[in-house]
């Protein structure tokens, strides 16, 4: 095997140190500040997956240990991880971490490709007769190993998962593999991204080829987490996925969970989105994703996770990129959608608003129960998580011109829900007319006036405008507007020959789609459209006819974080939450007086590289919060909550105080300082 020394270099910790004030980290063990460093963050990273995601407790990890072996000079274990309730000693020492950051690969390596790498991990375990479970990590690849231990010989081979706290090493190879855990946001996004550069990568496959692959193992996946344990197919056992039977064997499991799963949900994917992977490929794919349990985690970190890999099936054509995810929490904070309301987003994308809704439905449910997502115990986050696919299978609605973008967004629902919601390929500027496949389910599922609520990131395009007559003569404001004796502005009657940017066009057809009286629309904007002198008619228009709740104007920060990757420059961009005006409003000359929410948000949590903000004194110190927080304790199949304090950052955004506001606003009448 060749070592391929000029592709990867290892960041050492006095390489990575940098002496600057900022670049510190809180100890997710000790609370103490430390100097950060490449390896120091990898560690950290390690540590909250082993207690956030395992459900380790806190007390068994010890990093850095030192296991003091006669003859053998200075050993480090990067993290020790011993026996329940044990001393610190090589004799309850159970398992081993080698974390080993490293610059950043094209390809994802095999476990046989990495062996150079392994070897300290691998003499560690066989130094130590107590350990014997190790996992070895860059931040880019994780490799685990099983010791085996005879009269004559110590041997390692590789596995697939990790088995939790308490579970036994034999469980490795059972039926059904190792108990599956839920995952925090930042492991379940890992994962994904793993999974899709193993496809693009290590396969050749492009964004939207990798990302079919992987959306039909998402819903094999979801689905067999709805079958009864017993009968369900996706898991892998012990070192399955790298011998040659182990793979043929996840490969008919997989087979068959699939052929099932697009039974269950029959109106999911179109045709060609089939799983076309070689044996070996399906198995490095499942190990990554048989570990978690979705049905476990809360939604709002697997929309996160979906988020990752999705994102790249977008283009970035006429001015559309994905909803920054802050942005798109804050729009659904501020609207409130209530359980039995019917959301819609008619330019749905990868489907951001409405997996961000399903989240706050989620939550919602849980507050109704008494409890947080935190705090919630297995049965009450069963209960929300029902109550969640119940919703979006009767509430949650959508549509998409892009064939692939309307699959992406009903793949979000599913994977962030357990359910596709109903989601249509319909172009919403032309709807009810048009020919596209969706049009005939649409009609009746979609019509005008039945939204309670519309959520949208419209594309924003000063070039691509529109101008189909056909299009334009639906619309007020397709036809050309001039000022008319009352200071206001009239319909002249004939069509906009220049063209309509679509985001103008959007803004009535949101409008109409909602509820006379009731409904309430929020739409993201360019601050162009609401400050240019000649844009004067359209928000003349818009007071007409709505009663403006607020205007919030966005930072730009989360929009290049955004857009860079398809080399765009982002809009300055505002978000309206708007109520339509009923019919015997629309009679009256005038409207009375009202009060409208307004804000101008500074910080999003990031800056203009996507780095993140974290809150400040005065003296510009970042400051260090106490903040109590639930870790969930594993011994098998059994969970105890534990309540501890850590010390840590907070990030700087104020987006949600301003959903917060805005909430008080709606009750009161007022904004409180």
């Amino acid at each position: 095997m060749t070592d391929h020394n000029d592709d990867i270099i290892e960041a050492t910790q006095d390489a990575a140190e940098d002496s600057g004030p900022d670049n510190f980290l809180i100890d997710i063990l000790t609370g103490n500040k430390e100097s950060a460093s490449a390896k120091k963050l990898l560690m950290q990273k390690v540590l909250r997956q082993l207690i956030e995601s395992y459900g380790f407790d806190r007390n068994d990890l010890e990093v850095s240990y030192n296991p003091q072996i006669p003859g053998q000079g200075r050993k480090r274990i990067d993290i020790a991880i011993f026996r329940s309730d044990t001393a610190h000693t090589n004799d309850n020492l159970q398992r081993i971490i080698v974390c080993k950051p490293q610059k950043k690969r094209d390809k994802l390596r095999s476990i046989v490709e990495a062996e150079a790498d392994l070897r300290e991990l691998k003499e560690l375990l066989e130094l130590i007769p107590g350990a014997s479970l190790g996992m070895w990590t860059n931040d880019q690849e994780d490799f685990y190993c099983q010791v085996e231990r005879t009269r004559f010989e110590v041997r390692t081979k590789p596995l697939g998962v990790w088995p939790v706290p308490g579970e036994l090493t034999a469980d490795l190879d059972r039926t059904g593999g190792v108990i599956q855990v839920s995952a925090e946001a930042e492991g379940l996004e890992d994962a994904l991204l793993r999974c899709r550069q193993y496809l693009n990568r290590n396969l050749g496959l492009d964004h939207k080829d990798s990302f079919k692959q992987l959306a039909v193992l998402m819903l094999a996946k979801i689905y067999d987490e709805t079958r009864p344990s017993a009968e369900r197919k996706f898991w892998i056992k012990g070192d399955e996925p790298f011998t040659e039977p182990g793979q043929q064997a996840i490969q008919r499991r997989i087979a068959e969970c699939i052929t099932a799963a697009k039974a269950w949900q029959p109106n999911l994917l179109t045709r060609g989105w089939d799983l076309t992977l070689e044996p070996h490929e399906t198995a490095r794919v499942v190990t990554e994703l048989a570990r978690y349990s979705l049905s476990e985690t809360q939604p709002r970190y697997r929309t996160v996770a979906f988020r990752a890999v999705a994102r790249s099936v977008m283009d970035g054509r006429e001015g559309r990129y994905p909803t920054p995810l802050n942005v798109a929490e804050m729009a659904v904070r501020m609207l409130d959608p209530k359980p039995g309301e019917r959301i819609m987003d008619c330019s749905s994308g990868t489907g951001t608003f409405l997996a961000m809704t399903a989240a706050h439905i989620f939550k919602q449910h849980l507050a109704a129960l008494g409890t947080t997502p935190e705090e919630a115990s297995a049965e009450q986050i069963r209960q929300a998580q029902n109550y969640t696919v119940a919703w979006a299978a009767n509430n949650a609605l959508g549509c998409d011109i892009d064939p692939f973008l309307a699959v992406a967004s009903r793949m979000n629902m599913l994977f962030t829900t357990g359910n596709p919601g109903r989601i249509f390929r319909i172009d919403a500027r032309t709807f009810p007319d048009g020919d596209l496949d969706g049009i005939e389910t649409a009609r009746p599922a979609l019509p005008l006036g039945s939204m309670d609520m519309v959520l949208l990131n419209p594309w924003f395009s000063s070039q691509d405008k529109i101008s189909d007559a056909s299009i334009l003569s639906a619309y007020d404001l397709g036809h050309v507007w001039e000022r008319d004796e009352d200071d206001g502005f009239r319909n002249t009657g004939n069509l906009n020959s220049g063209g309509v940017p679509p985001e103008v066009l959007f803004i009535e057809r949101a409008l109409q789609w909602v509820k006379p009286n009731t409904g309430r629309v929020g739409i993201l904007l360019p601050d162009g459209l609401l400050g240019n002198p000649g844009d004067e008619p359209i928000r003349w228009w818009i007071l007409r006819h709505c009663e403006v709740n607020a205007s919030v104007d966005l930072p730009i920060e989360p929009f290049i974080t955004t857009v860079k990757e398809f080399g765009l420059s982002p809009a300055l961009c505002s978000l309206l939450i708007l109520r339509r005006r009923g019919q015997e409003e629309l009679i009256r000359p005038e409207h009375p007086e009202y009060k409208v929410f307004m804000a101008v948000i500074d910080r999003a949590g990031m800056d203009r590289k996507g780095n993140p903000l974290f809150q400040r004194a005065p003296d510009g110190d970042e400051l260090i919060f106490d903040e109590e927080v639930i870790e969930r304790v594993r011994e098998g199949g059994e969970v105890k909550v534990k309540r501890v304090v850590r010390r840590a950052r907070r990030i700087n955004d104020e987006l949600p105080i301003v959903a917060d506001k805005f909430t008080a606003f709606m009750k009161n009448g007022e904004v409180a300082e």
